[in-house]
């Protein structure tokens, strides 16, 4: 009879063990397999939903800009974080940083009435996804261009471009460019939380003057994919006088340049304190 208690304890023993092996299976296979793809996922939407979020901010900008809305502002939220899986997986942080430090990004040179013009864009700000799924990328705002940076590759690309055109009347050639100037205070915060962007119109300036050629210098790290675009676009208006020489492009056989320049502020009002 003792042997047979015995047996039963056996038995007990090597159930228990069997569960407990089963589980740590079931376990293991969720964290390798579906926590991966449902993260990856996740990331990747937030990664979409973030280039959602500036594109809007961009294109009221510009149509505030082409409209002439002088001191006008607006509010846009900008979510940091990629939902996690509780107690499986966290949430997935970004940081956004804002620069208004005044160094000159984009320049804009050239010569009229013997006088040599310089006129510049500056201050930018950016999102960096913190992904540990997907590849972490820069969601960039420049001049009112928006650039997808992929850090793990170092690769870039413009997702939407600045406002820039070549248009022709009674046989001239013009080139139209905007200068967007970001100021406001330096500000970074890293999170998971929505922040909420202010900007104002702060003043717009638009000029013509007459000019044969005009020099754009790219004064940022993403000069090579600046210049890509600018030739591209430039071909899709029909023009082709035009010449690249490291970080600057040269438009040549032009008769007019038509500047519109914006002065905007920016700020994250999610952290001031009333």
């Amino acid at each position: 009879m003792k042997f047979i208690y015995k047996e039963r304890g056996v038995a007990s023993v090597i159930g228990t063990l069997f569960a407990l092996l089963l589980g740590v299976t079931i376990l293991s296979a969720f964290m390798t397999q579906y926590v991966p793809v449902y993260m990856k996922t996740n990331e990747f939407q937030h990664d979409n939903e973030l280039l959602s979020q500036v594109s809007e901010m961009k294109t009221i900008i510009d149509l505030y800009v082409a409209t002439g809305q002088v001191n006008f502002s607006f509010t846009a939220p900008l979510t940091l974080g990629a939902n996690g899986i509780p107690i499986f997986a966290p949430s997935s942080p970004s940081n956004l940083l804002i620069n208004t430090s005044g160094n000159p990004l984009i320049s804009l040179n050239f010569t009229t009435a013997g006088q040599n013009l310089y006129f510049n864009s500056s201050g930018y700000f950016y999102v960096k996804t913190l992904n540990s799924y997907y590849p972490q990328e820069n969601i960039i705002f420049i001049n009112g261009a928006i650039i997808r940076e992929n850090v793990n590759q170092n690769s870039s690309i413009i997702f939407v471009g600045p406002s820039f055109s070549i248009s022709s009347l009674s046989g001239s050639t013009i080139l139209n460019m905007y200068l967007y100037t970001l100021i406001g205070p330096f500000y970074s915060y890293t999170g998971i939380d929505t922040q909420n962007l202010q900007f104002n119109i702060l003043s717009i300036t638009k000029n013509s003057f007459p000019t044969n050629s005009a020099n754009l210098t790219i004064s940022n790290n993403f000069a090579k994919v600046f210049l890509s675009w600018y030739n591209e676009k430039s071909s899709l208006y029909g023009y082709s006088n035009i010449n690249t020489n490291g970080n600057e492009i040269t438009f040549y056989n032009i008769q007019q340049v038509n500047i519109v320049q914006a002065y905007i502020y920016v700020q994250d009002t999610s952290q001031l304190t009333t």
